[in-house]
């Protein structure tokens, strides 16, 4: 049976992350026009989603590039290193301020509370591995 090298699997699949994303955000419009459209909602949910979506995208971004630099690092067998640390610190960050976005544009559509609940919770988990990277290093 063939080893899988799970590291570098995960540094494609961020690659293709921050594709997918850079193709959303330039068809959002079009796709939000559509959406709002077939299921009949208002059109001030159009810009809704776009007012919210293009300030969370290079967060979003910037989360998926800390992540890359993260496992390439991990690539190298190189774990416990000060550079590790800082990049789970702006990855964490980067949930927050996502997370603060969608808190906001959940008071026009509310389903984006969800949204800020999943990205909180996330930068909570990030950060619980950051401190244990931490404890493990001292």
């Amino acid at each position: 049976m063939k080893k899988v090298n799970l590291v570098k699997f995960s540094i494609i699949l961020t690659t293709v992350f921050i594709i997918l994303i850079l193709i959303i955000a330039a068809l959002l419009p079009f796709l939000v026009t559509w959406y709002v459209e077939k299921a009949h909602r208002l059109e001030s949910l159009a810009t809704t989603i776009m007012l919210t979506c293009y300030p969370c995208a290079p967060f979003t971004i910037l989360s998926l590039l800390y992540l890359r630099k993260l496992l390439k690092s991990v690539e190298d067998k190189n774990i416990l290193c000060d550079d590790n640390i800082k990049n789970l610190k702006y990855m964490s960050l980067c949930c927050i301020i996502i997370s603060f976005i969608t808190v906001i544009a959940g008071r026009f559509y509310l389903p984006f509370f969800i949204v800020a609940a999943t990205f909180l919770f996330l930068s909570l988990l990030i950060f619980v591995l950051r401190s244990v990277l931490i404890e493990f290093k001292e």
